[in-house]
């Protein structure tokens, strides 16, 4: 709670980012959100206001915080964990609720979703599904909620956690007291979506970006259609699926690390080298390749990056362990980069975002 309070403090939170909805509907974000014009400019400046927002909570509404892991540290660590692990998006909301009323009626979601019971305790009932896997953008929705008792009718407490799995229907009551959870959701990948990736690729080749031949003999279209065969049939190699896996990693954005106040100097890293430690800014696996000439190739944040072959060991020392100091770095470099080399390799890395700088004080 003392997390939630200083979030809601230091922040400014407006919809769709902080909500508050009572029985199946969204509070009005005026009710509860104020606005102030800037002192040089016209842009509206939102401001919790504290005395609605509690009333509106009191009376029953509950309160929703998205994506609370860019807001608070040890979620963001979650996040990055499970990031890490499961290889896909991964976001965490917060949910905090008082009375009885439900703040969603009995829904699915079309990800898989792990529940943390954090402060509180909440009543929740879990039903099977009415379809198979379905999606965000479906051809058939699942529209009606399974008319058989739930699979599962029990309370979480304080420190439980409850996996549920991608369109399996279920509803969360408070219980008239205090409540509050986080739900990790774990958006994972699916058929439709390596094959919308597949589709992309194809557009290397000239015979899928030329016209359809609708006008030609059917001998002609024939041909084309065969051609079109033995292109898909050549890319869709066995290893397609970790090609795409790969790539998904390789074009994963890194959470912001700036490292103020060095990043932003000439040198970039602090003089002394026991003044910091530094962590691996890629979220996902990546591999360490061998180029054909010997170099070391990466492909991490959105690009290709190519290295002397001496680099391989500081560039595994730094993935594998994700957080090391200078000293380490040498030690893994076994002789072959003096220190002013690593040192200088490991700015190159600061400026390129593969690495960032962690402070050894004391975290805010």
């Amino acid at each position: 709670w003392a997390a939630l309070n200083l979030i809601l403090r230091e922040h400014r939170l407006e919809p769709p980012r902080l909500r508050l909805v009572e029985s199946g509907k969204s509070v009005p974000a005026d009710s509860f959100v104020g606005y102030s014009n800037g002192r040089r400019s016209s842009n509206r400046v939102p401001h919790l206001r504290a005395p609605e927002l509690t009333q509106l909570l009191r009376n029953g509404a509950t309160l929703i915080l998205d994506a609370v892991q860019e807001l608070y540290q040890p979620l963001t660590a979650l996040a990055e964990d499970l990031e890490r692990t499961f290889q896909v998006p991964v976001q965490i909301n917060a949910y905090a609720g008082w009375r009885t009323s439900q703040g969603f009626d009995c829904h699915w979601d079309d990800h898989d979703v792990f529940i943390l019971q954090v402060a509180g305790r909440k009543h929740w009932r879990v039903y099977g599904t009415t379809r198979e896997y379905p999606l965000a953008r479906d051809i058939e929705r699942a529209l009606e909620r399974p008319d058989n008792p739930p699979v599962w009718d029990g309370f979480l407490e304080n420190g439980d956690m409850l996996y549920i799995p991608r369109g399996w229907w279920h509803e969360a009551i408070p219980v008239d007291e205090p409540t509050l959870h986080l739900t990790l959701g774990i958006h994972n990948v699916t058929g439709a979506d390596l094959l919308s990736w597949f589709v992309e690729r194809l557009r290397t080749h000239p015979e899928i970006r030329q016209d359809l031949p609708r006008f030609a003999t059917a001998a002609e279209q024939a041909r084309w259609v065969k051609r079109i065969g033995e292109i898909l049939a050549e890319d869709w190699r066995p290893n397609v699926l970790a090609e795409y896996v790969a790539y998904l990693n390789a074009m994963t954005d890194p959470r912001p690390a700036i490292g103020l106040p060095w990043t932003a100097m000439p040198g970039v890293l602090p003089a002394d080298d026991g003044e910091y430690a530094l962590t691996w800014n890629v979220i996902r696996p990546v591999e360490l390749e061998r180029g054909p000439d010997g170099t070391v190739e990466l492909c991490a944040n959105r690009k290709r990056y190519r290295f002397a072959a001496a680099a391989l060991p500081v560039l595994q020392a730094l993935r594998d362990a994700r957080t090391c100091s200078l000293e380490q770095l040498w030690s893994a470099a076994a002789g072959k980069l003096d220190r002013e080399t690593i040192r200088v390799f490991v700015r190159e890395l600061v400026s390129e975002g593969l690495v960032s700088i962690a402070s050894r004080e004391p975290k805010y």
